[in-house]
């Protein structure tokens, strides 16, 4: 049995956020109906493409249905309308301009099936007509000024679509609690810029005390140290300290591999913190002497947290992902590739199997 069995979404979002979030619901039994403009999501087109079948499409839209309905058109607008009617939940990600000229605002809607959970997810709010995509969110935010040491750096993978849908997600699970307790559908918007907020940690609320910018760190953390990465004799490795009982512990490995601490320097985090240059000096002149692999071994056997700096062919060539069913293989009629499962599971509800991502073979 599947958590979200019975639950049908109807699902108008494109491209990375909102298929993300609905994705989070198909893959515990939601059916999800993609509904798609004529020439499909933008999605479609985007690399890797295998046999011309986009991967990022695949990665994003397996286990749900499709179907193509151009929303500008009377006809289809009103065959649109006759699937929302029996639907649990619709998502979208259009600005606010364009659903009400499209009429598939949360008023429009509403009137075709009052007890509707409206889930959207957009830049700033259901008031503010502003495109967005998750390099805005990171610049706009103030995430990409922490990132880097010299230039601004942005982080590669699309962080804040892949957290704003799995808050998309909650909510709308929240949402359908909710309605099982108050018989009532309700609206709910996710801001990516708001999304984004959430993931500053500490800094907004120290320059907020402050009145000063956090200072670009690096491979380091500007909260905790020695917390970063640190260069190894073939590559490097990221350690994390995250309290003094790891630090003793990493003092002891240091001194048992000769070096010389000054254990009054850094007999604090905030002296640490302060004396971070130096800090990383003396710990890579120790482990710039072990290979990663080595070294991860010998700081693990202390109780010290770390990790090996892995590559993709890396991480595919680790059995343990698919052993614990963090990746699984998937073998289509013409390739096979490696998706990862999200890493949920529940103890008593199961995860839907694999299903490939349609091809729009369900409009008909």
């Amino acid at each position: 049995m599947t958590i979200f069995s019975g639950v049908k979404i109807v699902d108008l979002s494109r491209v990375f956020s909102g298929p993300y979030a609905t994705l989070q619901l198909a893959n515990f039994g939601a059916q999800v109906i993609k509904v798609e403009p004529p020439g499909g999501d933008d999605s479609r087109y985007f690399p890797p493409l295998i046999d011309s079948w986009s991967g990022y499409y695949e990665l994003l839209n397996h286990n749900k249905s499709s179907i193509t309905l151009d929303l500008k058109d009377e006809n289809d607008l009103h065959r649109f309308y006759e699937i929302v009617k029996d639907a649990d939940v619709l998502v979208e990600n259009f600005s606010p301009d364009v659903k009400r000229r499209l009429q598939v605002d949360f008023e429009s809607v509403s009137k075709v099936n009052p007890d509707i959970i409206y889930a959207s997810i957009g830049g700033v709010s259901n008031q503010v007509n502003t495109k967005y995509y998750d390099i805005i969110a990171q610049a706009e935010s103030g995430f990409i000024s922490l990132n880097g040491k010299d230039d601004d750096v942005k982080v590669a993978p699309a962080i804040m679509d892949a957290f704003g849908g799995m808050k998309l997600a909650f909510a709308i699970s929240a949402a359908l609690y909710g309605r099982a307790k108050t018989k009532k559908g309700t609206q709910i918007f996710v801001s990516m810029k708001g999304v984004a907020f959430d993931l500053l940690e500490q800094n907004l609320i120290e320059t907020s005390v402050t009145g000063v910018n956090p200072a670009k760190v690096g491979n380091m953390d500007n909260a905790i140290a020695p917390f970063g990465l640190f260069k190894t004799k073939n590559g490097s490795i990221a350690l994390a300290a995250g309290n003094e009982k790891l630090w003793q512990n990493i003092t002891t490995f240091l001194i048992k591999n000769n070096a010389e601490v000054d254990t009054a320097k850094f007999a604090t985090n905030s002296l640490r913190l302060k004396n971070t240059t130096e800090l990383q000096n003396l710990i890579e002149s120790v482990f710039v002497n072990f290979d990663t692999s080595e070294l991860s071994e010998q700081l693990s056997e202390m109780g010290i947290p770390s990790g090996q700096v892995k590559t993709m062919k890396d991480v595919l060539s680790d059995k343990e992902n698919f052993e614990q069913k963090l990746l699984m293989n998937v073998h289509a009629q013409f390739h096979s590739f490696v998706v990862p499962t999200g890493g949920i599971s529940f103890s008593t509800f199961a995860q839907s199997e694999y299903r490939m991502a349609p091809k729009n073979e369900h409009t008909d």
